[in-house]
């Protein structure tokens, strides 16, 4: 499929804003990982920028970085004409998963999870399934649109949404005929999808500097420059060790972050150092993940 295709599925991946209802009996969680450490053992595409790897199903490929989304980590594609199929891989850095959750029913997690997955205005949500884990839980659901026509694609997917607050989403898009074939090695490639623990390491672009640059003589403004910090650290291209957030949001940044920035972008302070400015950011709820 074409580029205007993938971008058409890059918006199915947002965050879900889970809302709990009064205290329930705990719903039903295995006590085992949602991952199984032996497929990264077997998996041939492995990303380590994001630390995960899966098993793409037997023939479909990698496809060319200009047939898919700039949003898209992946895209493999089953080069069928007949019954042509591709699934891509995205991901979104959220809040970690509150404790509370384990009360809430999973029809309540699927109510606020499904709109946000599917325009449900535009998509018909045919099967929508929710299994907790030690770890997190996974949503997998199965749409079309509501005026389908003969090339109207069949989209199927799995989320997977970690305690920590990373989220990955597995999306296939499939031509009508073959989709029970398509599905059944789609199902198959997902069930080997492994993530290790986070990355640790502070990675910053080295373009990055520039925008610290101009941000600190006043180049830029506060707002455009906490933008493109919060983008980048939602994007995962940035990636920072983990904050949590319990602060509401404020008004001001303190003078120290912009000279630390600064400094920074000169050379005289370390990427790690720098990173404690963002991580202040987050903590205090100016920069919002």
């Amino acid at each position: 499929m074409r580029a205007s295709f993938y971008l058409f599925l890059a918006g199915l991946a947002l965050t879900i804003g889970l809302v709990c209802a009064a205290p329930v009996a705990a719903q039903q969680v295995s006590p085992d990982s949602m991952f199984n450490p032996a497929n990264a053992k077997i998996n041939s595409y492995s990303n380590p920028t994001y630390n995960f790897s899966i098993l793409p199903p037997q023939g479909w490929i990698l496809a060319s970085p200009e047939n898919k989304s700039d949003s898209a980590l992946a895209v493999f594609t089953n080069e069928n004409p007949a019954s042509e199929a591709n699934f891509a891989i995205y991901f979104s850095q959220g809040k970690p998963i509150p404790p509370s959750v384990l009360s809430v029913p999973d029809s309540q997690i699927l109510a606020a999870a499904i709109p946000k997955l599917f325009d449900t205005s535009k998509f018909t949500v045919y099967q929508k399934n929710i299994e907790r884990f030690s770890d997190g839980f996974v949503i997998e659901a199965v749409a079309s649109q509501n005026q389908t026509g003969k090339n109207s694609p069949i989209i199927e997917e799995f989320s997977f949404w970690l305690d920590d607050g990373r989220q990955f989403f597995l999306v296939m898009a499939s031509a009508q005929s073959g989709f029970y074939k398509n599905a059944a090695d789609f199902e198959r490639s997902a069930y080997t999808f492994y993530a290790g623990p986070p990355p640790s390491d502070v990675k910053i672009p080295p373009w990055v500097r520039n925008s610290a640059k101009w941000w600190s003589d006043g180049t830029i403004d506060d707002k455009n420059f906490l933008s493109g910090i919060t983008y980048l650290v939602r994007q995962g291209i940035i990636v920072v060790p983990h904050t949590n957030s319990t602060a509401q949001g404020q008004e001001q940044i303190p003078p120290w972050i912009k000279t630390s920035a600064g400094w920074w972008a000169s050379g005289q302070i370390s990427d790690e150092d720098f990173v404690k400015g963002i991580q202040y950011l987050i903590s205090s709820g100016i920069i919002k993940i």
